[in-house]
């Protein structure tokens, strides 16, 4: 794998500003903090605001861009948050654009060890670096598909538009962090980092609050004001206990089609199609328990949905009748025929954190012949 030192873009302008965890009690919107523990939960670290105190020099724009560097586990992940990214608003007035809770990594399983994020906040001057990260932005999506698996493809492409924005002659680094995560010292839990172009001893962490996503001043929320001191950027660290996306996870999604076939397949009765599936099923089970993209409860949760919907239709097909899941599962969740099957309308019908539904998904995962 390519090994591409970002850390170096940091070298010539690093210096010892203001990098704090925020107090829980200094969250407005109040909520502790949780940890997350090995193969129990997912993280996702985001942006939530980055704002640039100077946005124009005589008759020259300034706008943010933020360009983060996550690595765990030996895998790399990158981001470059900008309003240049916005390609249809075309590249004039991006100064004018907001960008929050930009995304930059996961949600990605916590199985130990050390996660290091690295981040920078660079002050880039109008429409010249708009489209360079247009470009950059373009090219990373052109990668869709098994070319987004190269992490080195994917590096070099972000390292590129790194490089093209910060040729520009007056883009300039207002504030770069690298901090790891371990779990004797610095574990990993949610909650909300602030990085500020200030020196540390300059900020009064006692007066800095996160009101509705954004940073603000004050004795208290209510008394607040936004916070205007200096550049900063504001990061989250998120704790998931499952992911939605998770039909479309690489070696699960293959299973929409194979159920999907059984299940739909006119020419044959339930008993026929229920040892079809049962014949499948070891296999479902072992690509969950194989996948490094779920952690352990997800893969028991899974498990049970997936075998209660299967089982729900089969025996609609038994009685002849109508199929409806209104009563089962998820609030408001939409009606289905009895031989139409798709893994993304699969309903909640496991919570992990209730013990009795719990035993449903640890023995779905079993792959003993549940139909």
């Amino acid at each position: 794998m390519v090994h591409i030192d970002f850390g170096a873009l940091f070298q010539k302008e690093g210096t010892h500003l203001f990098w704090k965890r925020l107090a829980d009690d200094h969250i407005a919107e109040g909520g502790a903090s949780q940890t997350i523990d090995f193969d129990e939960a997912y993280f996702v670290v985001r942006m939530k605001e980055m704002y640039l105190g100077r946005l124009r020099l005589l008759w020259r724009k300034y706008y943010p861009v933020l360009h983060g560097f996550t690595s765990y586990a030996g895998e790399e992940e990158h981001a470059i948050a900008g309003p240049g990214q916005l390609q249809d608003l075309g590249d004039v007035n991006l100064d004018r654009v907001v960008v929050l809770n930009y995304r930059l990594t996961g949600p990605t399983p916590y199985k130990g060890g050390e996660v290091s994020i690295l981040v920078g906040l660079y002050s880039v001057p109008g429409q010249d670096a708009a489209k360079a990260l247009i470009s950059t932005i373009g090219t990373l999506a052109a990668l869709a598909g098994p070319e987004a698996t190269s992490g080195a493809k994917v590096a070099e492409v972000v390292k590129d538009g790194v490089d093209s924005i910060l040729g520009l002659g007056d883009t300039k680094l207002q504030l770069g962090i690298r901090d790891s995560f371990f779990p004797n010292g610095n574990p990993i839990r949610s909650g909300y980092h602030v990085g500020i172009a200030a020196p540390t001893g300059e900020v009064d962490v006692s007066q800095l609050w996160l009101k509705e996503g954004r940073l603000v001043k004050g004795e208290d929320p209510l008394a607040s004001r936004p916070y205007e001191d200096a550049d900063y950027m504001v990061l989250s660290i998120e704790r998931l206990d499952r992911r939605d996306d998770w039909p479309k996870v690489a070696g699960i999604s293959d299973f929409n089609e194979k159920f999907g076939a059984i299940i739909s397949d006119s020419g044959l009765d339930t008993t026929a199609k229920a040892k079809q599936l049962n014949d499948l099923w070891p296999g479902f089970t072992q690509a969950l328990k194989d996948s490094a993209s779920l952690i352990r409860p997800d893969r028991e949760r899974i498990a049970g949905d997936v075998q209660q919907q299967l089982r729900i239709q089969l025996e609609a097909q038994r009685r002849g009748g109508p199929f409806e899941t209104r009563s089962f599962g998820r609030p408001g969740a939409q009606p289905s025929e009895p031989s139409e099957f798709d893994l993304a309308d699969v309903p909640d019908y496991v919570d992990p954190s209730d013990p009795e539904s719990a035993k449903i998904g640890k023995a779905a995962l079993l792959a003993e012949p549940p139909f």
